[in-house]
Parts: C-alpha cells; sequence; structure tokens
C-alpha cells in the first residue's frame, strides 16, 4: 500500500511533539497494517516525554491502541487466537515483544520477565523499519511477531481503550497474588488507569470494603461508579503521616494493598497500612524515579508477602477483552475516557495527563 502517514513525533525530551509524514511500508507476509482509531496516553507515556525512560530516540509514543485492519498481508487471516480477521475488523494489539531466547522466556516461561523485551511506543525507533511503530500516528505496521485479538462487536472502542495498559496490567498482578477472597479487604493506591482496573477486578472477586486514596474527585467519583466502597482524597493530605492516618481511620488495617500511584513514596505508607500476613502488590512505580526509605522491620514484625508485577502477556489482554464483553452493559468503562486530543494536540494531552486533569485520554489520529 503506498501512501503517508502523520504522525507525533517525540525527537527530543521536555519538548513538544512534532508532526511528521512518513512513507507507509510495503504489508509483507504476516504483517498488518492498523488504521489508528483511538491511542490511549499512558501515565508513562508522560514519564517518557519528560526523559524518565530511556527511549531510542526519535520514537512514535503510544502503546495501547485500538484501530481497523486496513491491509492484511499474505498469510495472515486470523488474530492470534485463530479467529478469522478481515479487512476492516477492529483490533487490539500487544505491544510488547519478547525475545523468546532468554532465561525469563525460555525457563520461566514468562515473557514480562524477559530480559530482552522491545515495545511499540517506547523501545523501536521510527528511523528504523518499519517506522510505524507507535500508536501517535494515523497508521500502525504490525509484524508478523504482533499479538492482537479483535474486538468484539458489543465492546465500543473507547470501553476496550478506557484503562489501556493498566488492566491487563491489573489482571497479571491479581494473577500473580492469587487474586483476593471474598470479604477480604482491600486498599488501592491511586485512583488511574491500574487502580481503577483494580477496583472493577477486586469488585470481581467479591472483596470488601475497597477503598481507593488518591485524587482528584473526578477519578474518585469514577472509583465509586465502578465498585469503590470508600475513597479517600489526598489533594490536601500533603504529608505521608497525614495519608497514613486518614487510611487508618476509613480503611483500618487491610488484607491487600494495592500501590498503583507511580510514586515511589507510596510503599513506605502502604506497608504501614497492611495488617498481619497480608499483601502488598506493587505495579505503579513503572518508571525509576529514584529509590524512597521503607522500613524493613515493619515488613518482617507482620509477616507481609510483596509482589512486583510488570508488563502483561497476551492472554491478559484477551481476558480483559473477554470480561468487557460480558460485563461492560453494567461497567460502562467507556465513560473513563474523558479527554479526546488530535495529533496536533498530543502535546497539551501529555501535560494534562501529568496533570492528572482527566480520567483517561485517547488520541483520535482521523479525527476531524
Amino acid at each position: 500500500m503506498k501512501g503517508k502517514a502523520r504522525v507525533a513525533l517525540l525527537e527530543k525530551a521536555n519538548e513538544p511533539l512534532r508532526i511528521r509524514e512518513f512513507s507507509i511500508p510495503e504489508v509483507k507476509d504476516g504483517c498488518l497494517l492498523v488504521k489508528t482509531v483511538a491511542s490511549g496516553v499512558c501515565g508513562t507515556d508522560a514519564h517518557c516525554w519528560r526523559g524518565q525512560v530511556k527511549l531510542p530516540l526519535p520514537v512514535i509514543l503510544g502503546h495501547e491502541s485500538v484501530g481497523t485492519i486496513e491491509k492484511l498481508g499474505p498469510g495472515r487471516n486470523a488474530d492470534s487466537m485463530g479467529e478469522p480477521v478481515e479487512e476492516g475488523d477492529r483490533i487490539f494489539w500487544v505491544a510488547g515483544h519478547p525475545c523468546n531466547k532468554c532465561y525469563g522466556c525460555v525457563i520461566l516461561k514468562d515473557t514480562t520477565a524477559c530480559s530482552n523485551r522491545k515495545s511499540y511506543g517506547t523501545s523501536y525507533s521510527c528511523s528504523d523499519y518499519p517506522y510505524l511503530v507507535g500508536g501517535y500516528s494515523e497508521y500502525v505496521f504490525l509484524t508478523e511477531k504482533s499479538f492482537f485479538f479483535k474486538v468484539p462487536d458489543s465492546v465500543p472502542t473507547e470501553a476496550a481503550i478506557s484503562f489501556g495498559c493498566g488492566f491487563p496490567t491489573a489482571i497479571k498482578g491479581f494473577e500473580i497474588i492469587g487474586g483476593v477472597g471474598p470479604g477480604k479487604s482491600v486498599l488501592i493506591q491511586g485512583a488511574g488507569p491500574v487502580g481503577l482496573s483494580c477496583v472493577v477486578i477486586a469488585k470481581l472477586w467479591g472483596a470488601y470494603p475497597i477503598t481507593v486514596i488518591g485524587a482528584p474527585q473526578s477519578r474518585l467519583e469514577m472509583a465509586r461508579r465502578l465498585g469503590a466502597d470508600q475513597t479517600i482524597d489526598i489533594t490536601h493530605l500533603d504529608r505521608p503521616e497525614d495519608r497514613v492516618k486518614k487510611a487508618r481511620e476509613v480503611a483500618g488495617e487491610v488484607d491487600l494493598c494495592i500501590e498503583a500511584t507511580g510514586f515511589p513514596t507510596a510503599a513506605a505508607e502502604g506497608v504501614e497500612l497492611i495488617r498481619t500476613n497480608g499483601k502488598y502488590l506493587l505495579m505503579g512505580v513503572f518508571s525509576d524515579l529514584g529509590p524512597a526509605p521503607i522500613n524493613p522491620s515493619v515488613i518482617l514484625r507482620k509477616n507481609l508477602k510483596l509482589f512486583g508485577s510488570v508488563f502483561w502477556e497476551p492472554r491478559h489482554l484477551h481476558e480483559v477483552l473477554r470480561l468487557l464483553s460480558i460485563y461492560n452493559d453494567r461497567l460502562k468503562l467507556e465513560g473513563a475516557v474523558t479527554a479526546r486530543y488530535s495529533l496536533d494536540d498530543t502535546t497539551q494531552a501529555l501535560h494534562d495527563v501529568e496533570a492528572f486533569k482527566c480520567v483517561k485520554a485517547i488520541i483520535t489520529p482521523h479525527a476531524a
């Protein structure tokens, strides 16, 4: 297919993204070209833009995207579950590519532990083939090693993209800890896409009460709508000791605490709020923002179980789409998308996500 694709390009950290045009490569065997319908603006994108994640610049950001198949290469006629696809079908693709050769991939059988993992939107330079390797683009080129799944007809695009990579991240995190039992108390630190996804999953598991601590009010309102039993607004709780005190007053000591904030200092607060033999699941601090002090004696004396969970595998995205096909009539997750931006406004989108001005922001490259 000949033609051009407009992209929003990150050329240098902390500078506005530039609109550029790239030629669309030939769609070879096993590959496909996707017309981007919506690409989520992840909190990690803002960290990438700020230079807090090492990138092979120039990069097209955007690692959580839904689009329609524009062109199928020879030999590619089904999604990664074997469901037949054709041009025009909506798909959600997996940005990450494991190497399938390292200790994590081969011995641990866990591709999230891959030591050579690469991902569209973060670790491929658009200077190299196939160039269109991020969602902030009119088109994305998926190579033969890309996993993707057809979006069920009953699931609106904005529901599928509503929590972006946060939803499969949360699915994998709950898998690691073995879920949470009915009636177990849960405290979720952070009300962004990862935290809100955890609300949905904890509710489905029957946890009670579910408490979310975070900000701003718009996100906390969404948390309550999705099933949180109580929320704590930290807007005026500037000191860690104030947040811990308030959380104890509202939630008491909990069976499970989940870090979904992206702030390293949250960990020291979390361990203080978990009851003896409880669990702490850390998923939010992906970007390396430096160390934070934590008292190991608290972990020891409470006999706590700490779990770290990074990335997710294709099966976790498939599970998200399956859950949405069953429950979205009630959840209506499309309501989480509260801000939409054109390609020309991607820098503003990053500013707004960084400032927590929206629940979920998306880029719509073909919007008029």
